[in-house]
């Protein structure tokens, strides 16, 4: 709320009424440095304007949903409910500030309150959605939408939800790196991820996504997906995958796919007749690192293998004994390269 906007109203107070506005409108500005002033001077020129206060912001410090009301229009919402208010009042006597009356005057002060502040926020919960992104760092994470869909969050990977599904669409947006999607089925309520230009439509099922600077890779573990990108769309069924150009809009289908694309969250790696540098790909991907091959290696050299909840540390010793290859980790990056022969 501006300086201008919350002055001007201060200046138009007319009526006691008007306090309780006023004080809400303190109440959900503390930012506001004119507001707050202004608060101070009020304060200051009657005991009755302090005793208010204090029985109001008793009332917005309990009220469960009074953090929600920060974006409602307070003045408004009290408005409505002011006739509540000149009803207790003209059952009642006008006499000084007793205990008694503000006995009798404290449930008028929160029957307004607390309806404001529902009021207030059932009319912006109504036309917004309250949006939450969350960011992994170095260890992968979980998400449990309002709807009882999963989202299971990679490394270095951020999500933005919202906080509950309003309409006629469920839609997230994944921002940057890898996720797993755990859809619940709901045909009403078509379901969207959203990552940069793309569009990944679903009904009911769990896929994987990553994007990754211009390009988008999905793969589907069960049920079907509809990939999208301005005229261009591709249908994927389960075990099937497709990469996405985002600056050409290009979907097309990766044969290349696997069960190995969800490792980072299954740690289940099987290797079938699997190239050298396929192996590598699939490592990188499933620990977060960079495997970069010796030149002078084959990259054609098959391997077939299993590894089910082994550490990287772990496979890469099979792989030692298994092809007589040295591995060389330098931080987040592991270089492939042939023993030095004496």
């Amino acid at each position: 709320m501006s300086q201008l906007k919350s002055a001007s109203f201060f200046r138009k107070m007319t009526k006691p009424t008007d306090h309780y506005s006023f004080v809400l409108l303190c109440l959900q500005s503390p930012e506001d440095e004119a507001l707050q002033a202004q608060l101070a001077s009020w304060l200051a020129a009657d005991a009755t304007h302090r005793a208010l206060y204090r029985q109001l912001s008793l009332l917005w410090e309990q009220a469960p949903h009074a953090a929600f009301f920060e974006e409602a229009d307070a003045p408004a919402a009290t408005a409505r409910f002011l006739p509540l208010l000149d009803q207790t009042k003209a059952a009642t006597p006008v006499v000084p500030l007793t205990t008694a009356r503000r006995r009798r005057w404290w449930p008028a002060a929160a029957a307004i309150l607390l309806i404001a502040v529902a009021a207030g926020w059932w009319q912006y919960s109504r036309q917004h959605v309250q949006w939450i992104a969350k960011t992994t760092t170095d260890r992968p994470d979980s998400v449990l939408l309002a709807d009882g869909s999963k989202i299971y969050l990679n490394k270095q990977a951020t999500i933005k939800y919202p906080a509950a599904f309003k309409g006629k669409e469920r839609k997230v947006e994944l921002i940057a790196g890898e996720a797993f999607f755990d859809i619940v089925t709901n045909p009403l309520y078509p379901f969207t991820v959203v990552s940069g230009p793309a569009q990944i439509h679903v009904l009911g099922t769990s896929f994987n996504v990553k994007a990754v600077n211009t390009t988008i890779q999905v793969y589907v573990l069960s049920g079907s997906v509809a990939v999208a990108h301005q005229q261009h769309s591709l249908r994927l069924l389960a075990g099937q995958g497709a990469s996405c150009n985002t600056r050409t809009g290009e979907i097309k289908s990766d044969s290349t796919a696997g069960n190995n694309q969800l490792a980072w969250r299954t740690r289940e790696l099987q290797f079938t007749d699997t190239s050298l540098q396929a192996v590598c790909d699939a490592l990188s991907n499933a620990y977060g690192v960079t495997m970069v091959l010796d030149p002078a290696i084959s990259k054609e050299r098959k391997l077939n293998a299993n590894f089910s909840n082994k550490t990287l540390p772990d496979i890469l010793q099979t792989l030692t004994a298994l092809y007589d290859y040295q591995f060389e980790q330098l931080n987040d990056t592991i270089y492939v390269h042939l023993p030095i022969k004496r």
